[in-house]
């Protein structure tokens, strides 16, 4: 094994001791989602003091899969009698995903200073690695870009559970609580969820549907419960570690962070959450009598973090996860299809590559 792949290797194995105490840590103070966030802020920590720790995306593309084959559990057939409130709910959220992208990269733009490439793919609530890709091909700052995104995810994930407890005054239990309280998979049960988790996420890639390491199993999954082809839930123990693994990937994407040199694009990346935090508690509050959906489901549905992050934390707290995880996934969708489209609409791409020709010439 050459010197790279072994310093990958260590990497990934103390980003993942270093999530395993933080989530033990977190779990022993009775935090909610402990595995997770206590994983994930131990990690940050030890990125951004300099600690090589690293991160393996097949690793965690493997757990959300795991994450989605657990997901595909919630969806019932009782669901069916609510199809018209999630349709109420999906619109809802285009409209929000709209407000939030104009607010939130006209606020990058003329407050922030970015360059309006850098701030539209920063700027968009949603797709980390789908907007920083896309961005860097454009011409985006690559460093910005993503530096904005995990911050995003960041704030979100670690604070909505702790303002559901404190302000909210919810009575959140951890999840191994929840799953305790299921039936555990075994045995053959075990091997169709398996299946299940391996034949959705190559189906996912082979179609690259957008979230696909979690929508493939989740649908697949889905259609078992559905059929009655399985009962059993994957076991906690295996969740539990599904967590470590996902909180400790966003704690891994702060490494080599110098927290000085883009201290600015932090402030900025903060200032954007926040206002999108409160633009999601505003249309929850406002929406939720209309489309009778409880406001935290519907918050929980609106808050712009990571599909795999709010759907755990959705199943923590057991309000409604199919219909928050539905909609973070149309959330998904409409970034990852629209935002490149409407891109080349406003014709921003232009302007740059007219800006880089005048330079060189110049």
């Amino acid at each position: 094994m050459t010197e790279q792949p072994v310093r990958i290797v260590r990497g990934v194995l103390l980003s993942l001791i270093i999530g395993g105490v933080g989530g033990a840590v977190f779990h022993a103070l009775n935090l909610p989602l402990p595995w997770m966030l206590g994983s994930m802020c131990f990690v940050v920590v030890a990125a951004i003091a300099g600690a090589p720790v690293a991160l393996y995306m097949p690793l965690r593309m493997l757990m959300v899969a795991v994450l989605g084959t657990l997901l595909g559990s919630v969806f019932t057939p009782q669901i069916l009698d609510r199809l018209g409130d999630w349709a109420g709910g999906a619109s809802l959220m285009a409209i929000f995903v709209g407000v939030m992208s104009v607010v939130s990269v006209g606020f990058l733009i003329r407050v922030g200073g970015l360059d309006r490439i850098t701030a539209y793919f920063a700027g968009t609530p949603g797709g980390l690695g789908e907007m920083t890709v896309v961005g860097e091909q454009q011409g985006g700052d690559p460093r910005i870009i993503p530096l904005v995104h995990a911050t995003r995810v960041f704030i979100v994930v670690f604070l909505l559970p702790l303002y559901l407890v404190t302000v909210e005054s919810l009575d959140i239990p951890q999840t191994s609580v929840t799953l305790d309280r299921q039936v555990s998979a075994e045995g053959v049960d075990l091997l169709i969820l398996g299946a299940c988790a391996l034949i959705g996420f190559t189906l996912a890639r082979l179609l690259r549907l957008p979230g696909g390491q979690i929508l493939g199993p989740l649908l697949i999954s889905a259609a078992a419960y559905l059929t009655g082809l399985v009962h059993g839930k994957p076991p906690v123990t295996l969740i539990s570690v599904a967590q470590v693994v996902i909180g400790a990937a966003i704690g891994a994407r702060f490494v080599g962070l110098d927290v000085r040199r883009m201290a600015r694009p932090i402030l900025l990346a903060l200032i954007s959450v926040f206002a999108m935090l409160a633009m999601a508690a505003a249309f929850a509050a406002l929406a939720a009598p209309i489309l009778g959906i409880p406001r935290h489901a519907l918050l929980l549905a609106l808050a712009p973090g990571g599909l795999a992050e709010m759907s755990l934390i959705a199943l923590s707290l057991n309000i409604d996860t199919a219909f928050i995880t539905t909609m973070h996934l149309v959330r998904i969708l409409l970034i990852v299809t629209l935002a490149p489209i409407i891109f080349r609409l406003l014709g921003w791409h232009l302007a740059k590559g007219k800006e880089s020709t005048e330079r060189r010439r110049s």
